[in-house]
């Protein structure tokens, strides 16, 4: 009678994920939203230590690029009408990475489309094998997605330096914003390097770069973990990990540096993690966010929403994803510099990309391997 009775309670549930329900704010005066989640287990990266959600892109028709799988490498497209998902290929070899879900591609960006082929740049973190240490690179690519999918790898625009034992394959960001059809801009995380305070060391670890397939070019140092970034206009934002609180909004200038590990307005999780700030609760000296959150909420991807009536008076927002706090994060901007207006709204899911939909919808990516469309409730 039991089994009899978890099995109607399984299949309730899984019926319930498919169904569209609706989620607000804690303050009913602020965002409600309508959410439909999509399982989409083939894409959920698998690994030793648990699952990691899909990197996400669209496409100009409106169709998804994911990546992930049960290699981390696996590129799919899905369609959203019709809830299909097509094997594209593999980013990359067997050999270049462990069981462990961080061994996965990080981001996808579209360079150029037409009506079956893609011109793509994927990042990722690498493991080399020979000498085992971890890296970040980022790759072009190109797709077919007609009749006959493939996925044909290019030249290395970028490998960061240095390759850092694989004791430290924590943190390695690789968000990718499009500059034009032949340049974008990466995050490459500190790695969890022990040396990373050391700026001769650290070499490439915890920047920004701008970068197309004949030059690397370093914007901004001193980030722990960016994990989302955003291009509105010339501005380009970041949101990024502080060890214990001390999560951070960024908008990058040119030159700038952002204090990892010296300052932080968050703490040291303990004397044996890999380093410990110099100064925390504190960013003198060095560029200081335009908004932090302590205690941490773990931020992941920034999108933003559609100017028109869509999404009513949250047009225009910043939206932040989330993995510890299982929110999405609606940011009011009242000029490039100034944080107006903070939103916490639940989805009860470990948010890992987001993208916009042509009609405007926020998608998301979850960890436990479900696409959520989400809307302003009506």
């Amino acid at each position: 009678m039991r089994k009899n009775s978890l099995r109607i309670l399984t299949v309730a549930l899984l019926i319930a994920l498919t169904w569209p329900v609706q989620i607000s704010a804690a303050n009913p005066n602020e965002i409600q939203l309508k959410i439909e989640s999509i399982d989409t287990p083939t894409a959920q990266v698998q690994g030793s230590n648990g699952e990691r959600g899909a990197a996400l892109a669209r496409l100009a028709d409106g169709r998804l690029l994911l990546g992930g799988g049960a290699t981390g490498l696996n590129l799919y497209l899905y369609d959203l009408t019709n809830r299909t998902q097509t094997l594209i290929g593999r980013a990359g070899s067997s050999s270049e990475r462990i069981d462990d879900s961080r061994f996965a591609i990080t981001d996808i960006a579209v360079m150029r489309e037409s009506a079956n082929t893609l011109d793509l740049v994927i990042s990722y973190p690498r493991y080399d094998r020979t000498k085992e240490c971890v890296s970040v690179v980022l790759y072009s690519y190109s797709a077919n997605i007609g009749i006959k999918p493939s996925l044909k790898r290019g030249k290395l625009w970028f490998n960061s330096k240095p390759c850092v034992p694989i004791s430290a394959v924590q943190h390695a960001s690789g968000r990718i914003a499009t500059i034009d059809k032949k340049s974008v801009y990466l995050t490459v995380g500190d790695l969890g390097y022990t040396e990373i305070g050391n700026r001769d060391k650290r070499a490439d670890l915890g920047s920004v770069f701008k970068i197309s397939a004949s030059k690397v070019e370093k914007i901004s140092s001193g980030h722990r973990n960016a994990q989302g970034i955003l291009r509105i206009g010339k501005d380009l934002y970041v949101s990024e990990h502080g060890p214990r609180g001390g999560d951070e909004l960024n908008l990058i200038e040119t030159g700038g540096d952002y204090g990892w590990p010296f300052v932080t307005y968050g703490e040291p999780y303990s004397s044996g993690d890999y380093v410990r700030p110099t100064n925390t609760g504190s960013h003198e000296g060095y560029i200081k966010p335009l908004y932090n959150w302590v205690p941490s909420v773990a931020p992941t991807e920034l999108i933003q929403l559609p100017a028109d009536k869509s999404w009513g008076p949250w047009s225009s927002y910043i939206v932040m994803g989330t993995l510890k706090d299982q929110v999405l994060i609606f940011i009011e901007m009242l000029d490039r510099r100034q944080v107006g207006k903070v939103v916490k709204v639940n989805v009860n899911e470990r948010v890992r990309d987001l993208d916009v939909s042509i009609g405007g919808s926020i998608i998301a990516t979850t960890d436990s391997g479900r696409l959520l469309v989400i809307n302003l409730a009506s």
